[in-house]
């Protein structure tokens, strides 16, 4: 018979947690995009019980069904869906139960699920905290029950996934934008940096990089339609792997744009900020890293996108970069966003 254990938070489930994904990941192969840490062994500070739960993510569900030999070989039972629709349930352990592992294919709803109960308790450690107590306290009454044991949890759990997808459902989206030469990418790129340091779980996208294909669409100027099509394409799968938001490098000319970005990721609540600097930089920076027809392109365009960004006013705020390092200006954004928590932190 199977007890109800409790116990208080162990350091050594987060290395626990990364040799048994390296393992995981081997055995289900090229289709595995990313394996998650959920459940409350995933939460610092958290009492749970000491069960690992692990969230594969695939490409191809129905692939995992040929992987139950390599699965066998670490230990696991593997049990189908056992109950939710396009899951693959695996367990090990018997009934001193060690690991629990969810398989889902990118996109499935259950994803967002686990991923919002996971951040919001590691965001909301009031809310973490009442969660461990509950649990002991349950774990003390039960110990000999586990179906009293989970019922007694279900109108918290209810409630904490609701304002867990409500927070999760938020997503902060930051546009660098500026004229050829500003540094956009370079900029966004520092950000992404500054983000990964404060462990805000994020994705960071050179915007051109999707929308380059030849030929191009007639009458899709720049390809912003085929990119924003990308976007939404690449965005479900980042969001899959984890993402709470996303530094996306751009120009955007007019601010009806950015109601095609809102489009392509669901939840997004978009931020533009403008890189401005004088002709003269631009023209500096343009002709240090451009040569040929390609820099006298450059050169025109950059002076277009100056002149009319200055005039239309596309973005939420500037930030001037003449002088400056690209940490600095860096620093400066997520100051403005709100510190590099931002993403995070949403209450």
């Amino acid at each position: 018979m199977r007890r109800v254990v409790v116990v208080d938070p162990d350091p050594g489930w987060p290395d626990r947690f990364q040799e048994e994904a390296r393992r995981i990941r081997a055995a289900l192969g090229e289709d595995c995009v990313y394996v998650h840490h959920i459940g409350s062994t995933a939460v610092p500070g958290l009492r749970a019980k000491p069960i690992l739960d692990l969230m594969p993510v695939v490409r191809d569900i129905r692939a995992v069904d040929r992987r139950h030999g390599a699965m066998a070989e670490l230990g696991y039972e593997g049990l189908g869906e056992y109950g939710l629709p396009g899951r693959r349930y695996f367990r090990k352990g018997g009934d001193e139960r060690t690991h629990h592992v969810h398989v889902y294919e990118v996109g499935h709803p259950d994803i967002d699920r686990h991923l919002a109960f996971r951040d919001y308790l590691r965001d909301h450690p009031d809310a973490a905290r009442r969660y461990g107590e509950l649990k002991a306290e349950l774990a003390r009454r039960f110990a000999d029950d586990v179906e009293a044991y989970m019922d007694g949890k279900h109108d918290f759990i209810q409630e904490m996934e609701r304002a867990a997808l409500a927070w999760w459902s938020r997503v902060p989206v930051l546009l660098v934008t500026g004229p050829v030469g500003a540094g956009k990418t370079t900029v966004a790129d520092a950000v992404s940096d500054l983000l990964r340091e404060a462990g805000t779980a994020h994705a960071c996208i050179d915007f051109d990089a999707l929308t380059e294909v030849s030929p191009p669409s007639p009458g899709d100027r720049f390809g912003l339609a085929l990119g924003l099509a990308n976007l939404a394409a690449v965005w479900r799968t980042f969001r899959s792997c984890g993402a709470r938001c996303l530094v996306l490098a751009t120009v955007v000319e007019e601010r009806s744009e950015v109601e095609g970005f809102r489009q392509a990721v669901p939840g997004a609540e978009v931020t533009v900020v403008r890189l401005r600097a004088s002709m003269e930089t631009l023209e500096e920076r343009i002709r240090r890293r451009e040569t040929g027809l390609g820099r006298d392109w450059s050169l025109r365009r950059s002076a277009e996108l100056a002149a009319l960004m200055e005039e239309r006013k596309v973005e939420d705020f500037a930030v001037d970069t003449d002088g400056r390092s690209v940490e600095e200006i860096a620093r400066e954004i997520l100051e403005r966003l709100g510190g590099p928590r931002w993403g995070r932190s949403l209450s």
